[in-house]
């Protein structure tokens, strides 16, 4: 409605409360008034007409008036209850708030008494007004009339509108939520006439469609309210707190980058998804922060009676695991999300759409990024802004499911009780780190002018998963160091080796030393000079049982403890994309070193293998960008890279390669390994192979042909079986592409062994 003040100044009413909400009345002349009550019941009602008329001005001379209470459904006539018609008259839109120390109350009774005895927590909404003519022409436009239904629904959307407005204005900005009417969603002419081409085509009518679609709505749809994110935001600090630390670390910088970007466009967060936890740390940050709450999506599974109704209330979007055959279904979604994006409502998914079992980033799921990627041509609003949120732990709570899950056995049910778990007081694990990545906006990958001319469904696939891989890449970026990622990685290092504390505080002291110096962010203890800070992490995986120690010789000595390298390995993979191409790059030096030919094209030739066969695992530079980069890192660390000997590695520290990639080369080795057994026969049962990878990687670890325990994952075994199937290597008579396989995760293994030489030979950690 039209921004014309109605006035803010404190007024006493007649029962001798006072209340700083402005007053109904407008401080101009006017017709007639039609005061717009939006009430949850008729108790409402009846405060909002006992506040009006307390209200009321002293004067002989008060307008007539009317109260209408706006609809909750559609096709509601409004303009038939008018104080004057004909006459001018002012649309003045009312609500009530219940404040958030007074929680929602919910029964009539609780209502009128908190009006009367606690007035402080009511707060009398008042929307900006509009003139009816106003409303009738600019809904009009350049048609010669409209209808009075139509101008009933367009006056009960603009005064929602404006309450919602200034309801923020008293709750603060992490109040808004979605009032959706379906005339709104309904407004649009290519829905419903994509609706009606669907009535013919199935021979049902246009009614019946439209009702199934708005079923369709009303089960998707979110419908938060004040209540509930207090009550949720509530609940999600009591589980965040339970094992962690009261203060989620933030960068102060990025969120106030975030608050801004969020006042100026539609905003879509894609988190890492960790743990369960991941998303109420979220909403946590901003909600302490004041701003608006995204909603985010969730399965139907989840839509119970009364579960559904509060997740609902608490922002979650209801959405099917598969409609694609579902045309109204589909339809009615894309429409929803168009309306979300259009009104500027934030978005929240998880990039992985899983959790990740062994800590790294997992490749992105497309499938809400195509949903999205279509709004934002059909709307044509290139600025919504794709904003990645890292979220990194010391420790988390599901670490030994992922653990459980990768050894091979099942998965336990969460079950609707698996909140519980993170409510009680269980074993210290830190903090929550969260991190705000760099924006990305669609036009930064292609040209309005491009994409206003249209691109077809192959460009359009490429362009939602270079946006996708973009949000990893920075999402990676934007993920700091923990002291628990860099002492793990320390500890598996060593296999069963155990080490002094001395050992470790050298290892982790040099490898601090090359973190800040690419200036990743390290949080937690991270003075490595101070062996305390050291020991206080050591101290902490120690009490959740991941490493242990002995002391009966001269100190003591620290090693993962017995079953516990998976989760070891978990925390030291939240890291390692920081040093991926630092380790491909000392086995390329390695590999070019033994050549006879020029050993620049042979390091880039290496490098380039390593790339492809860790490209399911890993997310790397655009090809464009990646011989660059690995040359960068190659002269960053060793000064006559290109003329480089075994021997030069023996002057650096650290070295990294056999700490980042023994488990996955000795994981994709047994994979080649079951492959070789096959001899010529075609491999397509995935369930029996992964079995089979399982109890080969346990056969060969007692051999000590495999390093460490971390290397036995279902998890790495799939990856290994999507690189073979893009291979080629599942199909039948396959034998020798499979020995060349096997033979080159065997070459590599070799060097790794070598470069764990150097850093074991190495006496003086000092």
């Amino acid at each position: 409605m039209s921004v014309i003040a109605t006035g803010s100044a404190t007024h006493t009413i007649k029962n001798d409360v006072t209340t700083n909400s402005p007053s109904p009345w407008p401080d101009f002349d006017v017709g007639a008034i039609a005061f717009l009550l939006d009430a949850r019941d008729d108790s409402e009602v009846g405060l909002l007409r006992d506040w009006v008329d307390a209200q009321r001005p002293e004067s002989d001379s008060v307008p007539p008036h009317s109260f209408i209470t706006l609809p909750k459904g559609r096709d509601a006539n409004l303009l038939g209850t008018l104080p004057a018609e004909g006459d001018t008259v002012w649309m003045q839109p009312l609500r009530i708030a219940w404040l958030p120390s007074a929680r929602t109350p919910f029964g009539k009774v609780r209502r009128r008494w908190l009006a009367k005895h606690r007035p402080e927590r009511v707060a009398y909404i008042v929307g900006d007004g509009a003139w009816l003519d106003e409303l009738r022409e600019r809904l009009a436009g350049s048609e010669a009339a409209v209808s009075d239904d139509e101008l009933s629904e367009f006056v009960t959307s603009q005064a929602l509108i404006a309450l919602e407005r200034s309801e923020r204005s008293v709750r603060g900005a992490r109040y808004k939520v979605p009032r959706i009417l379906p005339s709104d969603v309904f407004a649009n002419a290519d829905f419903r006439n994509h609706l009606a081409n669907v009535a013919q085509q199935r021979d049902r009518s246009v009614l019946d469609v439209n009702e199934q679609a708005a079923r369709y709505l009303r089960e998707m749809a979110a419908t938060q309210t004040p209540f509930t994110i207090e009550m949720m935001n509530a609940l999600y600090r009591s589980a965040c707190h339970s094992h962690h630390d009261a203060k989620i670390n933030i960068d102060p910088a990025q969120l106030e980058r975030v608050a801004e970007t969020i006042g100026s466009r539609p905003v879509v967060f894609l988190i890492s998804h960790k743990s369960m936890l991941d998303t109420m740390a979220l909403s946590l940050v901003l909600f302490d922060a004041n701003l608006p709450l995204p909603l985010t999506f969730g399965g139907i599974n989840l839509n119970k009676p009364g579960l559904g109704t509060f997740a609902r209330r608490a922002g979650i979007i209801f959405l099917r695991r598969s409609f694609q055959d579902n045309q109204i279904y589909k339809a009615t979604f894309r429409r929803y999300i168009d309306y979300l994006i259009e009104k500027r409502f934030s978005l929240l998914w998880a990039l992985e759409g899983t959790r990740s079992r062994t800590g790294k980033l997992l490749a992105p799921r497309f499938g809400l990024f195509n949903y999205v990627l279509e709004s934002i041509l059909r709307t044509r609003l290139y600025d919504v802004t794709f904003i990645p949120v890292s979220v990194a732990y010391d420790q988390i709570t599901e670490v030994e499911d992922y653990s459980i899950e990768q050894r091979g056995q099942r998965k336990k049910p969460e079950g609707i009780t698996w909140p519980l778990r993170f409510l009680r007081r269980g074993r210290p694990r830190g903090q929550i780190h969260l991190r705000f990545g760099e924006d990305l906006t669609i036009r930064e990958l292609a040209e309005p002018a491009e994409l206003e001319a249209g691109i077809d469904a192959k460009q359009k696939q490429i362009l939602v998963a270079t946006m996708a891989f973009e949000v990893a890449i920075r999402m990676n970026a934007a993920t700091p160091i923990t002291a628990t990622a860099i002492v793990t990685m320390i500890l598996l290092s060593g296999g069963n080796r155990a080490q002094s504390l001395a050992e470790i505080q050298g290892l982790a002291r040099v490898g601090a030393a090359l973190i800040r110096r690419r200036h990743i962010e390290i949080v937690g203890r991270s003075n490595f000079r101070d062996a305390d800070a050291i020991l206080r992490t050591l101290t902490e995986l120690n009490k959740t049982g991941i490493v242990s120690y002995l002391d009966e010789g001269t100190e003591r000595l620290y090693a993962i403890s017995a079953n516990q390298h998976l989760n070891a390995a978990y925390y030291r993979n939240t890291a390692i994309h920081h040093f991926i191409l630092d380790a491909f790059v000392e086995v390329g030096l390695l590999d070019a070193a033994s050549e006879t030919g020029v050993r620049r094209e042979a390091f880039f030739a290496r490098t380039n293998n390593l790339r492809e066969l860790f490209k399911f695992e890993f997310y790397f530079p655009r090809r464009a960008d990646y011989r660059a980069e690995i040359e960068k890192r190659a002269r960053d660390r060793f000064d006559d890279w290109e003329r480089s000997s075994p021997a030069a590695l023996k002057e650096i520290q650290p070295l990294l390669a056999h700490s980042i990639l023994r488990s996955f080369v000795d994981a994709y080795r047994v994979v080649a390994s079951v492959l070789v057994a096959a001899g010529t026969d075609a491999v397509d049962d995935k369930s029996d192979f992964l079995s089979r990878c399982l109890k080969t990687g346990k056969h060969e670890l007692l051999q000590g042909r495999v390093f460490s325990a971390e290397s036995i994952s279902k998890t790495l075994y799939e990856t290994g079986w999507k690189l073979a199937s893009y291979r080629g290597l599942l199909a039948a008579n396959q034998a020798d592409a499979r020995r060349e396989f096997h033979q080159e995760f065997r070459r590599i293994n070799g060097r790794l062994d070598e470069i764990l030489a150097i850093t074991l030979a190495r006496a003086d950690y000092q």
